[in-house]
């Protein structure tokens, strides 16, 4: 989770009381929001910060609807498989430690009686005087689950209909539109770039020469649909499913990097996409200096492929800079561990550390090939999930 997604999942249950400001992990300063005794804000850098009394009776009903944790709710800041009963805790439980801290006991005192202390606290069965002190939550879906949880606990505490778990897939919704309307995926590469005063010249240099040529203009469709494929929202050619639908199917994570202090140029973002049956996702990037197109793909048990179209003015060598595509195949089961290079810019391949030297036409072949079994890679996680569906009708009309 990022600050994005945590303001519009808390924009969306219409939680806003700012109250105070935390220290962010990384030094930043954070609102906190104070709602029904929990304090709760983004902390600085993946996760949100819940403390106060989380009911543990919420805690338990989130723990056995979501075995495994998949949404990193996690007890205490602590390990994604932690169990809350075992982290939970009462008045009486803190008031008796407490009153053992004061009275200055010899250590092997102070632990006998803070372990008669848990005994005692294990066998009061009343569920309703037990709680968690805090959750830090690692996703968006996470916090609206936790959210909307406290709310029908609320509700039900109070003998009302609960009515707020069942908005998620609706809010959900909501929460993914707000994010995608500020990032605004809709951008190209080639668009980016025209704003980008100091690379727009080399850019258009080489899409201009690859136009010139029938091999270059094959090979620059190829990268295209490559881009196309990772990020869905810049295919004119397929229109896509409501919000509500996909998201059964696919997580969108997304942020903005704009910044104040001219630290990052205006509209840099990233969007990941992540097939939910898979894992395998894509993600796009808008940086100060370039863009990014990026596959992650699982082709078996320890067996990986990773494809990126990218344009930076960084790297660790001058012949690494500019507009690159990059094929990797890794894993402990890859038979044939592939790393190379090909930097479309001024035509050299090679290995990530390598220095590289001119592309041959075996290399350039091979990059082609492999971008286009990563377009279908690619397509499978983003359009084949994400685009609208023919009903049965329309099929049945279409064969006649």
């Amino acid at each position: 989770m990022n600050r994005l997604e945590f303001n519009e999942v808390m924009k969306a249950v219409g939680i806003n009381n700012p109250l105070s400001v935390a220290e962010g992990r990384y030094g930043t300063r954070e609102e906190v929001h104070y709602w029904n005794n929990l304090a709760i804000c983004f902390g600085g850098s993946y996760y949100t910060i819940v403390n106060g009394r989380i009911p543990l009776e919420v805690a338990n009903i989130i723990y056995q609807k979501y075995p495994g944790n998949p949404y990193n709710i996690r007890v205490d800041g602590g390990c994604s498989d932690w169990n809350p009963i075992d982290w939970a805790t009462d008045e009486k439980y803190e008031k008796d430690i407490q009153k053992y801290v004061e009275e200055h006991l010899g250590t092997d005192e102070y632990l006998s009686k803070c372990k008669n202390a848990e005994r005692n606290f294990k066998r009061r069965k009343n569920i309703d005087d037990k709680y968690l002190k805090t959750y830090h939550i690692d996703s968006k879906e996470g916090l609206l689950i936790f959210l909307t949880e406290m709310k029908d606990y609320f509700l039900r505490k109070n003998h009302l209909p609960e009515t707020e778990v069942q908005k998620y897939d609706e809010l959900i919704a909501k929460i993914t539109s707000e994010i995608l309307k500020k990032v605004n995926p809709y951008i190209s590469a080639y668009d980016w770039m025209q704003d980008d005063k100091e690379n727009k010249n080399n850019y258009n240099s080489s899409v201009e020469r690859d136009n010139k040529t029938k091999l270059g203009q094959i090979f620059r469709e190829a990268v295209l649909d490559f881009d196309k494929a990772v990020n869905p929202f810049l295919n004119d050619d397929i229109e896509l499913d409501e919000i509500s639908n996909y998201l059964k199917n696919i997580k969108i994570n997304a942020n903005t990097y704009n910044s104040e202090h001219g630290k990052y140029r205006q509209g840099c973002c990233s969007l990941e996409i992540t097939d939910i049956s898979t894992g395998n996702k894509t993600t796009y990037y808008r940086s100060p200096d370039g863009f990014s197109f990026q596959l992650s793909y699982k082709l078996g048990e320890e067996k990986y492929l990773q494809v990126l179209h990218y344009y930076s003015t960084r790297g660790n060598y001058e012949s690494d800079k500019g507009e690159v595509v990059a094929i990797y195949y890794c894993g402990d089961n890859v038979e044939n561990k592939i790393d190379i290079r090909l930097n479309i810019t001024n035509g050299k391949a090679g290995a990530t550390y390598d220095d590289k030297t001119p592309a041959t036409p075996e290399q350039i072949a091979f990059v082609y090939d492999e971008l286009l079994k990563a377009t279908g890679y690619a397509s499978s996680i983003t359009i084949e999930n994400m685009k609208k569906k023919a009903n049965a009708k329309q099929l049945v009309l279409n064969n006649n």
